[in-house]
């Protein structure tokens, strides 16, 4: 048998750091699943177990962090 898909709430919240830049925090339903904020000239997609992964724009930061999660998931 197939399992049968569900629909996921996927949430971007946006929060100012002390030093005046803005951090993504990427969250399905109530749990945190990691964070996106600005280096020099990249970005940093950082996972709620500390791994992290350099990339190019914010919208790749966010499907890092979904790849890792659906694919990590229980």
């Amino acid at each position: 048998m197939s399992k049968r898909e569900k629909a996921v709430q996927v949430t971007v919240d946006e929060q100012k750091l002390p030093d005046g830049t803005t951090m993504s925090v990427l969250k399905i339903g109530k749990d945190t699943i990691g964070t996106v904020q600005p280096l020099a000239d990249r970005f940093a997609a950082q996972l709620t177990d500390g791994d992290v992964y350099h990339v190019k724009t914010v919208d790749e930061g966010v499907e890092v962090l979904l790849r890792d999660y659906h694919l990590h998931r229980g």
